[in-house]
């Protein structure tokens, strides 16, 4: 039977005895760190409410999927997982997992209604998680998806995933009109954070002995837009937080970094701050770019580059690349590898187009999959070749770095000042200012051997 509660759907089962004994949780993250972020939030205030948090959906009672609809291989990913653990019954108890789907699908119509059958929860719902969880123990299937003001967001609880990382959401949603992107149908429009809000929520994490803060969001350039206020003054004021730690300053769109090119590059400067921008590309064309309806040229691009790279000649800078939208031609295409060359960026991430329900380039006629995947190669064949040169150029050098993360036993990730990954043979706790000999390039990353530690975690 089906009612309606408060505008939300609720499917009504009884409820039996082994639901309500369910208590062991673990959530599944896939997607951005702004996801990350929210399924930490989810995890303090599920802790919080008494249940405990696993890392292994085997060992969990319910499982609560947090998805990532941004290309379609991550749909097609979400889709995948959810029929597996729908099918997956425990050896001992011979119980099924209750399964919770989370994240941005809820939000988008057509993947919300084909994932009806589950509990849902969107991102501007996460402090309703305790709520949909205690329901679906109940055998009641409810859809937490109403868009909202996500006051407070950032004073929830928190279960960190990483103790030395905390990842700070400064907004939410955007402000563009990309016709390929289905951010504003899952995150809604820009909502900024205030600059109050978000240096607690800094100082409080510090106070926890956290070394890397992550300043994220769909789109942190925008910042501030919609409060009369800017990303340049907020990080002025985030620079003058004193401790031992650094910031990650996540995606910034170009045409809101031309705005602010000096004054980022005077922040990107600081040591407070990874010499490390992202700045989305996209494509090379201006054409494309029209056809995306991406709001800058590839000219204010490239003047962006310039600037930050004449302020801070070793700066790191990331881009975005779909290869294969619709309407680009040949010519297209290699105009936006030769702005690749001419770049030479640290990081590319690479996407084949992928019509997105509800956007308006899923209305456009793909082009044929052989050239969407002959360039998709050669985006890969020109990435690690620029990556390789620029990482072949630190080895030999001696630099500091802070431990980011043990990615297996007995392994440590470390990022030096300008983000670059250095994996080390030994394992250190995440947070570990080292000295480090950058011995060789293995792929996308160094291979280093640590001269000094320098201080540990707190």
């Amino acid at each position: 039977m089906t009612s309606r509660l408060n505008n939300v759907s609720v499917v009504k089962a009884a409820p039996t005895e082994a639901t309500r004994e369910r208590k062991r949780i673990c959530i599944e993250t896939f997607g951005c760190s702004f996801n990350a972020s929210d399924s930490e939030v989810m995890a303090g205030l599920l802790q919080q409410a008494g249940y405990e948090m696993v890392e292994s959906p085997e060992a969990a009672d319910i499982v609560i999927v947090n998805s990532c609809i941004v290309k379609n291989r991550s749909y097609l990913d979400i889709r995948k997982r959810l029929g597996e653990l729908e099918g997956s019954i425990d050896s001992e108890s011979g119980k099924r997992p209750i399964v919770i789907l989370a994240g941005c699908a809820p939000k988008v119509p057509e993947h919300g209604r084909e994932f009806g059958r589950f509990p849902q929860v969107s991102p501007d719902n996460v402090n309703s998680i305790v709520e949909v969880v205690q329901r679906a123990c109940q055998g009641q299937v409810i859809h937490r998806v109403e868009r909202r003001i996500p006051e407070h967001r950032l004073a929830l609880p928190k279960r960190r995933k990483n103790p030395a990382v905390e990842i700070v959401p400064i907004a939410r949603g955007c402000l563009g009109k990309c016709s390929f992107c289905q951010t504003v149908l899952a995150r809604g429009r820009l909502y900024s954070f205030s600059e109050d809000e978000i240096e607690t929520a800094v100082r409080n994490a510090l106070r926890e002995g956290v070394k890397e803060i992550w300043l994220t969001g769909q789109d942190c350039g925008a910042y501030g837009l919609d409060r009369g206020t800017t990303l340049p003054r907020l990080l002025e004021r985030l620079a003058r937080v004193e401790g031992t730690f650094v910031y990650r300053l996540g995606m910034i769109n170009p045409n809101w970094a031309r705005l602010y090119a000096k004054e980022l590059a005077e922040i990107y400067a600081h040591p407070r701050f990874f010499r490390f921008a992202h700045l989305p590309l996209q494509s090379g064309s201006d054409s494309v770019l029209r056809a995306m309806r991406r709001e800058y040229t590839v000219s204010e691009f490239l003047e962006v580059c310039d600037q930050l790279r004449s302020a801070v000649p070793d700066i790191s800078i990331a881009t975005d690349i779909i290869a294969g939208f619709p309407t680009e031609t040949e010519e297209d295409w290699v105009k936006t590898l030769d702005v690749l060359r001419r770049i030479e960026p640290a990081v590319v991430n690479r996407s084949r187009f992928s019509p997105r329900p509800g956007t308006a380039a899923a209305r456009l006629s793909p082009l044929p999959s052989k050239i969407v995947a002959r360039r998709s190669r050669e985006l890969y064949s020109v990435t690690a070749q620029l990556v390789g040169k620029r990482l072949s150029a630190f080895k030999g050098q001696v630099l500091s770095a802070i431990v980011e993360e043990n990615p297996r036993a007995g392994v440590s990730l470390a990022r030096t000042e300008t983000y670059s990954p250095v994996v080390i043979d030994r394992f250190l706790a995440p947070g570990t200012y080292v000295t480090v000999l950058l011995e060789d390039v293995e792929g996308f990353h160094l291979r280093g051997k640590v001269v000094d530690e320098v201080c540990a975690t707190r």
